[in-house]
């Protein structure tokens, strides 16, 4: 017998099988691993995403392995148990185990042990996309074998803002048949009808290759007739409604001339085919005109608009009426959910929908809310003369003499589960519109999992979300002369077709029975199918050199456009279509969100907002204007009183009586008096000290150069401050700082611009500087790290000058005391007077005692009265 050990690094080997033998195999093959059919049927039954099956499986290895240990360990306790004769047994040499230690279970990822695997969603990414791969020509056999008689067809972005493409924004267009069916899913480029040409030229060689009928009307969300053009209105023209009302002139103006346009339905798919515009997208244009959703009004607006667009079939009420009567239903006032299901509706001719609408707006034309707020905006006035158009065209209305395209007849209904003749209501399915469309977006917004996805997934799940749908609205049908599976797999279904036909002489199935003729239709192809090398979307830190350079000199030629990314974008999608056929190129897709991170990115490395753009005078000017803003205002503070807690069941003074009892003291007038001066001179003081509280300035952080506020807007000008900042370099610019370090050198203007300083050699000294400062501070941190744990490090706040604690105390030489005079602790610290007064010939360190014979004490004292406000 063979010992030796063959992993499944071969998925070729299941093609060499008879397919009797495969299709039973419980697993697909994949390189060094294989996945289980049922964690695939999974995937793409509930429409997860990779990484939520991935969290699942992997939640389901672990809990196995988690129970096992707990078997393990409960049938060594047993044994233990049954040694100790816990169950009435003993051994029959009555001895026990000289070693009681079991052998460790072993982690999750033991070789040796369990040997748990980690799934990927990586892994099932490319699991799912070589199961679309197998499934592809199936689906789009499917696909091309769908058939319908009425058209309708929509545009949506929803969907295609979760894929980037190197050609920038997409849109998803699709055609739904009658019975909700997809017929065709494309993505696109541009909505316009150049780009739907090929995909209608495809639909007329399916309808002619199977010899059907084509479809005689279509329902579009835009472009439903001959292009027109309508005049802005006046800026208070909507005020007045003769500008609304209908004329003969305008009838004759948008009834004359070529009124059906030149649409790729109509040019390459069947040019006697009636294109309507749909009444959602027409009324959802009337809506959007109101100033806004909360409006009292707009729900009301919205009724009567609906109700004027459509009219309900007075026979079919009287019958929903009187099956409310039956049921016992007083007063029999169908509701709109009935009316919209029993009842057919219809919209008018142009005339009557006109003089409909026309009334519902000159209703609520100028009308308001209590606030005096109008319902409508300026613009209602051009969007009504633009709908007008296709309504007197006869864009909206219904074909005449064709009820039957209208509505599909859904059957039956026992009206509030009423037995009786009485109480059955029909149901009508409506056909016209884009209503359905719109749920149809909604799934596939779903079905494709994720923000951003690459196009080989986005691919894949979005054509079995489309299989899935049809074969739902197959089921939804519930024919009764069609057989239709509980199960949804294309493939399995058409390979056990085929078999029950060499079989049984008929398939199983006829519903789902693929046809051979294939029309070479392309549906949803966003680029190549492959299962490896996922396309994602680059970021700037991952961008090489050659596509930043591409996108550098892109960003300077349109430098200062009012819409930069989108020309940038535009032409880098042009440059990398350009140089699609060179396998070396390192140009790479990105989007416009990559596009503006890089250009954040690029002014933070430069500091662009820095005064170096700024004039002294405006800076001046600056400052002054803050000062003014920030010095405060004259507004009377209005004083608060605090009142002291309540007392809660006071004990009573007690006085003793001669008799030795005791008595409670009467008040008397001057008790009473006292009492009230005390709670007054209380309140005065805490008012005062709340006062004195608000009126001190606020503190601010100032240089100890030239004693001004380190930020630029609160100093007097005197002295130019700036904050540099390069890279990892903070450098704080005081020019009353460099003109005394550096006056003896030359430098002689004490409000030198930072502009101009940069420009000297003294800014690279200074820098060189800072950088070995910062150098000898990273040292002492890192010895300060590397310190035992026995060493005593120093604890509280850390002198920012000498780096030794602020407390005072034998190892530190600070001094806490203050001056005569001045209020508030003044802590004494050598290294920052030396710091301070080292200009004016301090040369050395001096203790307190020193300090005060010196001359510096009366300046440093002058300094901190000035920075306390006294």
């Amino acid at each position: 017998m063979c010992k030796r050990y063959w992993f499944a690094d071969k998925p070729q080997w299941l093609e060499m099988l008879p397919y009797r033998l495969s299709n039973i195999l419980p697993a697909f093959l994949t390189h060094k691993k294989a996945i289980c059919k049922t964690v695939m049927d999974e995937l793409r039954r509930t429409g997860k995403s990779p990484n939520d099956m991935a969290n699942q499986v992997n939640e389901l290895l672990h809990l196995k392995y988690e129970r096992a240990n707990l078997a393990y360990l409960l049938a060594v306790q047993n044994v233990r148990d049954a040694e100790a004769g816990l169950y009435g047994q003993k051994t029959i040499t009555g001895f026990l185990r000289y070693e009681d230690s079991p052998a460790p279970f072993g982690n999750y990822e033991d070789t040796d042990g369990w040997y748990g695997v980690s799934v990927s969603s990586h892994y099932l990414t490319e699991c799912l996309l070589q199961e679309y791969k197998r499934q592809e020509p199936v689906l789009n056999l499917l696909l091309q074998g769908t058939f319908g008689q009425v058209f309708r067809s929509d545009h949506t972005r929803r969907l295609a803002r979760k894929v980037t493409l190197s050609s920038g924004t997409m849109s998803s267009y699709a055609i739904m048949n009658e019975n909700g069916m997809i017929l065709s899913w494309v993505m696109l480029q541009s909505e316009c009808d150049k780009s739907l040409e090929p995909m209608y030229v495809g639909l007329a060689h399916r309808y002619n290759s199977a010899g059907v009928e084509k479809a005689k009307y279509q329902w579009v969300d835009r472009d439903c007739c001959a292009p027109f053009r309508v005049p802005d209105s006046e800026p208070h023209e909507h005020l007045q409604w003769d500008a609304w009302k209908t004329t003969d002139a305008i009838v004759a103006e948008a009834t004359s001339g070529k009124l059906a346009n030149l649409c790729a339905s109509r040019i390459k798919f069947n040019q006697d085919i009636t294109v309507k515009l749909d009444l959602f997208h027409c009324m959802r244009r009337f809506t959007r005109e109101c100033v806004s959703e909360h409006h009292p009004l707009y729900s009301t607006f919205c009724k009567f608009l609906s109700a004027a667009f459509s009219v309900v079939d007075q026979d079919d009420l009287q019958k929903l009426k009187d099956a409310y009567t039956f049921c016992g239903i007083v007063p029999a006032n169908p509701t709109k959910q009935h009316i919209r299901e029993h009842c057919r509706t219809k919209v008018p001719h142009p005339k009557e929908l006109v003089k409909r609408v026309e009334d519902v707006l000159h209703h609520f034309h100028l009308t308001k809310d209590p606030n005096g707020i109008l319902l409508f905006k300026p613009s209602m006035l051009k969007e009504w003369r633009i709908q007008r158009v296709h309504i007197l065209r006869g864009c909206l209305s219904d074909p005449e003499g064709e009820d039957g395209t209208l509505y599909r007849y859904g059957g039956t209904l026992q009206l509030n589960h009423v037995q009786g003749e009485g109480a059955t209501v029909p149901i009508w399915i409506p056909v016209r519109g884009t209503s359905q469309q719109e749920g149809f977006h909604c799934h596939q917004a779903r079905w494709v999992t994720g923000n951003q996805v690459s196009t080989n997934l986005f691919q894949a799940q979005g054509m079995t979300g489309v299989a899935r749908w049809n074969f739902q609205r197959l089921l939804d049908l519930k024919q009764p002369d069609v057989v239709l599976p509980k199960v949804f797999d294309p493939v399995l279904i058409a390979e056990l077709n085929r078999a029950s036909e060499r079989v049984m002489g008929a398939v199983k199935y006829p519903a789902l029975h693929l046809s051979v003729r294939d029309t070479g239709e392309r549906a949803t192809r966003t680029g190549p199918i492959k299962t490896g090398g996922l396309v994602f979307v680059l970021d700037h830190n991952r961008w090489p050199v050659p596509m930043r350079a591409a996108i550098d000199e892109l960003l300077a030629k349109h430098r200062g456009a009012k819409d930069l990314l989108v020309r940038v974008d535009a032409d880098y999608a042009a440059l990398m279509h350009s140089c699609r056929g060179d396998p070396n190129s390192l140009l790479h897709p990105t989007t416009k969100q990559h596009i503006s991170r890089y250009i954040k990115y690029l002014a933070k490395q430069t500091n662009a907002s820095t005064s170096l753009n700024t004039s002294p005078e405006k800076l001046q000017e600056s400052q002054q204007l803050w000062q003014c803003l920030t010095a405060g205002s004259q507004t009377v503070s209005v004083p608060v009183t605090t009142l002291p807690p309540a007392l809660v069941n006071p004990p009573a003074p007690a006085t003793p009586l001669p008799e030795g009892g005791l008595q409670e003291p009467p008040l008397s007038q001057a008790a009473v008096e006292k009492m009230v001066r005390e709670i007054l001179e209380k309140q005065q003081g805490a008012m005062q000290q709340q006062q004195q509280q608000q009126q001190l300035p606020k503190r601010t952080r100032n240089c100890l150069a030239c004693g001004q506020p380190k930020s630029r807007y609160l100093g007097d000008g005197s002295s130019i401050h700036f904050f540099y900042q390069m890279g990892e370099v903070k450098y704080f610019y005081c020019s009353t700082k460099v003109f005394q370090t550096y006056a003896a050198e030359g430098l002689t203007n004490p409000r030198m611009p930072f502009q101009d300083f940069a420009d000297t050699e003294f800014f690279q000294r200074e820098l060189e500087a800072l950088k070995q400062r910062g150098m000898v501070r990273k040292k002492v941190l890192e010895e300060r790290g590397k310190r035992k744990c026995v060493e005593q490090l120093p604890s509280g706040r850390l002198c920012r000058f000498c780096h030794k604690p602020m407390k005072q105390g034998p190892n530190s030489p600070h001094i806490h005391t203050g001056f005569p005079g001045v209020t508030g602790k003044y802590i004494y610290c050598p290294a920052k007077v030396l710091s301070l007064y080292q200009v004016q010939g301090m040369e050395r360190e001096m203790s307190w005692e020193e300090f005060k014979l010196s001359a510096f004490y009366e300046a440093e004292k002058q300094r901190w009265a000035t920075e306390k406000g006294n």
